[in-house]
């Protein structure tokens, strides 16, 4: 297997993942979040290598996204909670 169709892959598996926690609404939900970074990662990698220009500019835009919602489901609740601790 090709590392292209490896980046491909590897990039619609961590897509799915990121929505199935979101959906879930679980404990775990946030790290749906991250799963979409990987994903991002990677269809920018696979963008890039094909020339795919628009898609490249997608997923920059889906990547500050999935910064905010980390930020937003992971970052700012450790904070509180650390900043409630003390």
């Amino acid at each position: 297997m090709s590392n292209q169709v490896l980046i491909e892959i590897s990039a619609a598996v961590f897509g799915v993942l990121g929505t199935l926690l979101l959906a879930l609404n679980g404990p775990r939900a946030g790290w749906g979040f991250v799963a979409y970074l990987v994903s991002n990662a990677g269809w920018i990698a696979f963008a890039w290598i094909h020339a795919h220009w628009a898609l490249l500019a997608q997923q920059l835009a889906f990547t500050v996204s999935s910064l905010l919602g980390v930020w937003v489901w992971l970052v700012k609740p450790s904070l509180q909670k650390a900043t409630q601790q003390s």
